[in-house]
């Protein structure tokens, strides 16, 4: 299947990132590292302490060993450690010479090693794909990133942005001078806008998550806003697929599904792509299902869909007393009140409670958008605060645990 990409007007809200935005992103991007690898420990605001590492460097092992078998094999060299590598430094001094809509909020995400050495390997590793004429992808996982991108923000600022990459990894690698090395931090910095860092910062957290890259409302997604484009009925991405990106910048996709079939199968490592919201393609919203409660939102359907499905999961295990978007009560059923509150807001309505068989109450938010993730941690804290014998947890839509209370005594799962 060959997809084209007309020419559509950028979002003006992608063009700028926030710092709050790129706290957020930290926020999960670190607590997806930390889930796969417990012994590594992220200090605020950023720096890396390692327990039971004797060379200090597992964690870099640990980040190559999951892109490599996400995205494939690298194309372009990879160092020893990247802390001394220039391709390193010259990212790290890029933010200075972004513009002012981006400067801060990158900054911000460069200052911390470990996901600045995710996005270096998202440079060799996924970008370094740019250096054939016609980028070919084979990894099921590379593809399906590729045409979720695509459709999100446009085939153009994709290639865009790994030629911006390419260019930086040249420049950086030739330079033998620290003035060689700032001028190609220079020419980088320059070239990259709103939209451009957010689309590093999606390939760079892909390669630590757990799960397939969607398209939004879910996950990292929500950064780059509703889809630019969009296949009528749907498209699904095979485990077999390839992906090429020719000279006229269109995707060709081998191994996909469309119409009904793609219908049946938004799960996994397919790609949903007609979504309400998104040009070049229509589409209807899912149903809302209701069991356990009212819609909690008819503008989000999967963040009502997460927890119906979280609450079905409580129930199959012998969970009592489920409640959906209802404030939070103690055993006697009594409102639960925040004894800090912030904003002037008492009480909080966990996404799904219940009450577990051994007596324990278990209280679950899901977060849909990172700019709201400020807000939901707010929330979590005073949920915890109100309720300190409770389970409390705040998860993004697509399945990334950002933080978890479990209180003294009590086991979990």
């Amino acid at each position: 299947m060959r997809l084209s990409f007309e020419p559509v007007e950028p979002d003006p809200a992608l063009a700028e990132m926030s710092v709050e935005e790129a706290q957020a992103v930290l926020t999960v991007f670190h607590a997806a590292v930390l889930s796969e690898r417990p012994e590594i420990r992220i200090i605020p605001p950023s720096r890396l302490r390692l327990l039971d590492e004797v060379d200090g460097k597992g964690w870099e092992r640990h980040l190559r060993e999951r892109f490599l078998s996400r995205f494939g094999g690298a194309l372009l060299s990879l160092p020893e450690t990247w802390e001394h590598s220039r391709l390193y430094q010259a990212l790290k001094l890029s933010p200075r010479y972004m513009g002012a809509g981006v400067r801060e909020a990158a900054a911000e995400l460069f200052s911390s090693p470990v996901f600045l050495a995710s996005v270096c390997l998202s440079v060799v590793v996924y970008f370094g794909a740019w250096l054939n004429p016609e980028p070919l992808f084979s990894k099921a996982f590379a593809v399906t990133l590729t045409a979720a991108l695509a459709l999100t923000v446009g085939m153009l600022e994709v290639a865009n942005l790994a030629l911006a990459c390419l260019r930086l990894y040249r420049e950086s690698e030739a330079a033998r001078t620290q003035k060689e090395l700032d001028a190609a931090s220079e020419h980088f910095g320059k070239s990259v806008g709103g939209t451009m860092l957010r689309v590093m910062v999606m390939v760079a957290s892909m390669g630590v998550a757990k799960t397939a890259p969607t398209v939004p409302h879910g996950g990292l997604g929500a950064l780059l806003g509703s889809p630019m484009h969009a296949v009528e009925g749907g498209l699904a991405v095979g485990a077999a697929a390839t992906a090429t990106v020719v000279a006229d910048g269109s995707l060709i996709l081998s191994g996909v599904a469309l119409g009904e079939v793609a219908t049946h199968v938004c799960g996994g490592m397919a790609l949903c792509a007609t979504m309400n919201g998104g040009a070049g393609g229509s589409g209807s919203s899912a149903g809302l299902s209701t069991r356990y409660g009212p819609p909690h939102t008819r503008a989000n359907p999967p963040h009502n869909e997460a927890i119906e499905k979280d609450l079905a999961s409580r129930e199959a295990t012998e969970h009592s007393r489920l409640r959906k978007n209802k404030a939070q009560v103690d055993a006697k059923d009594s409102p639960l009140l925040d004894p800090k509150p912030v904003g002037g807001t008492r009480f909080r309505r966990p996404d799904a409670s219940s009450v577990r068989p051994d007596g324990v109450r278990h209280n679950t938010n899901y977060v849909s958008n990172l700019r709201d993730l400020k807000r939901e941690l707010e929330a979590f804290e005073a949920m915890r605060r109100a309720d300190p014998k409770a389970i409390h947890e705040l998860y993004l839509l697509d399945g990334t645990l950002v933080r978890r209370y479990v209180p003294a005594g009590v086991k979990f799962p």
